[in-house]
């Protein structure tokens, strides 16, 4: 698969577990990158732990995807960030999108167009600017938190700073 196109049959909405008589092997390279609908584009990765639909994940650079906390991101500037569309188990193979609108997991009374920053809950991110916490560049969200759940924009994020 070519970097960046589309493909037809790419289910994100969907983590497949291997070891089943349907899924023997990885459907595609890890890494391997598609575009979706409504310009959405996502990266094919392996869950580093179990990952709820919506959390936010950082990237190893053998696309390795784990729920983001401020442990794993302490140091990682630079790493790349992702949401995961769909609920995943561990060492599942599935997609998470790195760009285009969606819907991330936010601490109650994140705000909308601010800063947005790691956090102790895994897979969770917030805008307050805790000490030692590290900053997300190209994630906002575009409406305030409702159920832990806020409307967002990726922009090929990435751990930018820490607090």
């Amino acid at each position: 698969m070519t970097v960046g196109q589309n493909a037809i049959g790419v289910d994100v909405d969907t983590a497949l577990t291997l070891g089943t008589a349907v899924n023997v092997f990885p459907e595609w390279e890890l890494g391997t990158r598609v575009h979706g609908a409504a310009g959405k584009e996502y990266v094919y990765v392996q869950a580093n732990g179990a990952i709820t639909a919506n959390d936010v994940v950082i990237l190893t650079e053998a696309f390795q995807a784990d729920q983001i906390d401020t442990t794993n991101s302490a140091g990682a500037i630079g790493d790349k960030v992702a949401v995961a569309p769909a609920t995943f188990a561990d060492d599942d193979y599935g997609w998470v999108q790195i760009y285009g609108a969606c819907t991330v997991n936010v601490a109650t009374s994140a705000a909308a167009n601010t800063k947005l920053n790691t956090t102790a809950t895994a897979g969770r991110i917030d805008d307050d600017a805790t000490a030692g916490a590290e900053t997300i560049l190209g994630l906002v969200t575009t409406a305030a938190e409702s159920g832990n759940e806020a409307a967002g924009m990726l922009n090929y994020p990435i751990i930018d700073a820490t607090l």
